[in-house]
C-alpha cells in the first residue's frame, strides 16, 4: 500500500488498542517513540500501521510488563540489538540493583543490630565505604603505595589480586563490617606499608617465594591435604629464613614462631587487616580459589597458625 490509502492488510490505532488492550494514547506513545512505525497515512491523515504492527504491539507489550524500559525495546526493534541480547543485559542490570540494595540492607542491618554507644562508630566506619567498587579501588590503591617500588609490575600485581577481596557479592552483615574495617585500614593515616627492600633484602624472591607458598596451602585446604600444608609450611619458613641467609632448622622455626606470635598483639596492622580478609574470604576457599583476588587470606591464616600455634581467625584474642 502506499501512504495515502487504506488497504485492506493495514489497521487504524484504534483496532491496535482494542485487539491488544491497550489504551490509544499508549499506543501512540510507542508510535511516537519510534517503537512501532507507521506504514503511511489514511487520506483523513490517520495514521495506519502493517499487519506485523499487532506482533511488534505485543512484543511491546509483554517486555512492558516485564519492566523493561522503553529504550531498551527500541533497540530490540529497531534491530540494533536481539531479543536474547536485552534480556542478558537486562537481567545484569537486575542483578547490579540486587546487589547494591543487598549491600545497603545488610549495612542497615549492621547499624540496626549494634549497641547504641557503638553505633556512630559503625556509622562512620560503614560511610567511609561509599560505594563498594570505590572502596575496592581505594584498597588496591593502599597496596600500590605499600609494596615495594623495585617489585616487579607482575609479582606485585598477583600480590594485590591475592591481598584484596572483592566485594563480596553475597553480603551479610559479617563481611560487610569486615570490608569497612579492611577499608579503613588502607586508607587511615597511620597505614603501614609492606616488608621493604631494607627489611627483607631480595623482595622480589620474597614476595615471589610468600605467593608460592600461599599457592601451594591454598591448594592443600582446598583438598583438605595435611601433607602438602606441611609443605608449604616448609616453603614458607625458608622465605623468610633466605631473608637473613639462615636455614630452616629447628631454631629458626622458634625464632619466627616468636616474630609471629609477637606480631598478634592487638594493635597489628598485618594481623588486623588479615582477619578481616579472612571474614570476607572464608577459611576454607573452594578449589577454584586458589589463584585471584583476596585468595591469599584463607592459605596465609593457616600459615599464621602453623607458625605461631595461634588461629589468625577474626575472633581469635
Amino acid at each position: 500500500m502506499t501512504g495515502g490509502t487504506q488497504g485492506g492488510d493495514t489497521m487504524g490505532i484504534g483496532e491496535l488498542a482494542a485487539r491488544t488492550g491497550l489504551p490509544v494514547k499508549t499506543v501512540r506513545y510507542y508510535s511516537d517513540a519510534g517503537l512501532l512505525p507507521e506504514s503511511g497515512r489514511s487520506p483523513g491523515g490517520h495514521r495506519r500501521y502493517a499487519a506485523d504492527a499487532l506482533p511488534r504491539l505485543r512484543l511491546i507489550q509483554r517486555l512492558r510488563a516485564l519492566g523493561t524500559p522503553v529504550a531498551a525495546i527500541k533497540a530490540v526493534m529497531t534491530g540494533k540489538r536481539s531479543l536474547g541480547e536485552l534480556v542478558t543485559r537486562e537481567l545484569d542490570a537486575v542483578e547490579e540493583q540486587l546487589r547494591v540494595a543487598t549491600w545497603r540492607r545488610e549495612v542497615l542491618r549492621a547499624l540496626d543490630g549494634c549497641p547504641a554507644p557503638e553505633r556512630p562508630r559503625r556509622l562512620d566506619l560503614l560511610a567511609g565505604v561509599g560505594k563498594p567498587d570505590d572502596a575496592h579501588d581505594r584498597l588496591v590503591r593502599y597496596w600500590h603505595w605499600a609494596l615495594p617500588a623495585g617489585l616487579p609490575r607482575r609479582l606485585a600485581q598477583a600480590v594485590i589480586d591475592g591481598a584484596v577481596p572483592t566485594p563480596p557479592a553475597a553480603p551479610t552483615t559479617a563481611t560487610v563490617l569486615a570490608y569497612a574495617e579492611l577499608h579503613a585500614l588502607a586508607t587511615a593515616d597511620d597505614r603501614r606499608r609492606q616488608p621493604q627492600p631494607h627489611q627483607v633484602g631480595d623482595v622480589a624472591s620474597f614476595y615471589a617465594g610468600l605467593l608460592d607458598a600461599c599457592a601451594l596451602a591454598g591448594e592443600a585446604l582446598a583438598a583438605g591435604c595435611p601433607d602438602r600444608l606441611t609443605e608449604a609450611l616448609g616453603h614458607f619458613v625458608r622465605t623468610y629464613a633466605r631473608v637473613d641467609g639462615h636455614d630452616d632448622t629447628p631454631a629458626f622455626r622458634a625464632q619466627l614462631r616468636a616474630l609471629f606470635r609477637r606480631g598478634t598483639r592487638a594493635d597489628s596492622f598485618s594481623l588486623r587487616y588479615w582477619r578481616q580478609a579472612l571474614v570476607i574470604t572464608g577459611e576454607t576457599p573452594p578449589p577454584s580459589a586458589t589463584s585471584g583476588q583476596g585468595h591469599l587470606a584463607a592459605p596465609l591464616a593457616a600459615l599464621h597458625h602453623q607458625v605461631a600455634g595461634l588461629p589468625l581467625t577474626a575472633n581469635a584474642r
